[in-house]
């Protein structure tokens, strides 16, 4: 009875203690802990597709970056494609204009030059038959140089330069005409040989100092040479040699001389057909006969 009774007041006694309670601040770091997985994830959540985004707006806008970098380099060689195409087309266009041109004034010489050479044939020493074959192959020879181009076209002017000079050779053993003496110099000249050439001229005008041609011609030679003080002296010298303009070559003599004065002269030989094409023209169609 005894042991009972104790074990009786025992429990009573433990039931009469105060219950424990649980402070509300020994919950607060759990609950942070838990509010703060809570916000990652809702934010992770919420940031999850913006990131998405952006980093597929970066990578489109590479691809756009790059597709426009090709673009940008195609179009480029598109356009030196265009521009090369375009440059070949005017050249071919250029080349082809000149070669018309060409083919006109081989036209327009050859049928002559056949008529003569026929005549010639009959009677080799007549002197008018043969003068008119010179100058007719000079002036062809002349005229077809400013347009020749291809190597076959620059040796056909090579070939009725040496055609006209040995017809003026033949010529001349007829008869030492100053006309002929000058063309046959720049014939001479234009098949590359401008020290004869030059040679031929000086005598030629110390012998007679009147003929405006031959200064004329020397004038030229001189300034494809680059001698400009000579070239000027021989031009005034075939203006004060023909005051009435009896060879009618004032005005492009004058025009030589105006051009001295903003260039020092060519080196070249052929650029005498450039630099004083009027005058080598005028100089090749026999004027002054």
């Amino acid at each position: 009875m005894t042991g009972k009774h104790e074990k009786d007041h025992a429990t009573q006694e433990e039931a009469e203690k105060p219950k424990k309670t649980v402070k509300p601040g020994s919950r607060r770091p759990v609950v942070l802990v838990a509010v703060i997985l809570c916000s990652i994830i809702m934010v992770g959540s919420i940031l999850l597709p913006s990131l998405a985004a952006i980093v597929s707006g970066v990578n489109n806008s590479k691809q756009q970056a790059r597709a426009a970098a090709e673009t940008a380099a195609a179009e480029a060689e598109t356009a030196d494609a265009a521009t090369t195409d375009a440059a070949t087309t005017e050249a071919a266009d250029t080349a082809t204009a000149q070669s018309t041109v060409l083919d006109n004034i081989n036209s327009r010489y050859s049928g002559t030059v056949e008529t003569l050479e026929s005549k010639l044939s009959e009677n080799p020493q007549d002197a008018a038959t043969l003068i008119n074959l010179a100058n007719n192959y000079y002036q062809w020879a002349s005229y077809a140089m400013r347009y020749a181009s291809s190597d076959d076209e620059q040796q056909q002017v090579t070939d009725l330069l040496t055609k006209a000079e040995g017809y003026y050779d033949q010529y001349l053993a007829l008869d030492d005409a100053s006309t002929a003496r000058a063309s046959r110099a720049m014939c001479q000249f234009y098949l590359g040989d401008p020290t004869g050439a030059l040679a031929a001229l000086e005598e030629l005008v110390s012998q007679d100092a009147t003929f405006a041609p031959g200064w004329a011609n020397l004038g030229l030679v001189y300034q494809a040479l680059g001698n400009t003080d000579k070239a000027t002296e021989a031009y005034n010298k075939a203006l004060s040699s023909d005051p009435t303009n009896k060879y009618g070559l004032q005005s492009t003599v004058n025009s030589q001389l105006s051009s001295l004065t903003a260039s020092t002269g060519s080196a070249d030989p052929s650029s005498a057909t450039t630099s004083g094409g009027s005058l080598a023209d005028a100089l090749a169609s026999g004027t002054g006969k």
